[in-house]
């Protein structure tokens, strides 16, 4: 078996890049909802309706991977308390 390294700051990096792309798809999908809210402002027909249900689809797709991200950083979350927990023991 091979040696296995890992430290809490490669852990807290991990964990950075979750809360981002949290963040980023939360963003986007907000995005989307806002530009498609505007463009009705001056639209309202029933292809705007039909456009409305796309960019509803579009939207819960691009959120879609917001639940794996945030199991993924509470399993990060876990590993840090662990590493923690270990490095605090002296033997």
């Amino acid at each position: 078996m091979s040696n296995v390294s890992v430290n809490i700051e490669i852990v807290k990096n991990a964990q950075a890049v979750c809360n981002e792309g949290i963040q980023d798809l939360n963003r986007v999908a907000a995005a989307l909802q806002s530009d498609y809210q505007q463009a009705g402002q001056g639209w309202q027909d029933s292809k705007y309706t039909q456009l409305g249900g796309i960019v509803q689809e579009c939207s819960t797709a691009i959120k879609k991977p917001v639940q794996d991200l945030i199991e993924c950083l509470n399993k990060l979350k876990a590993l840090e308390t662990a590493l923690q927990e270990y490095e605090s023991t002296s033997i």
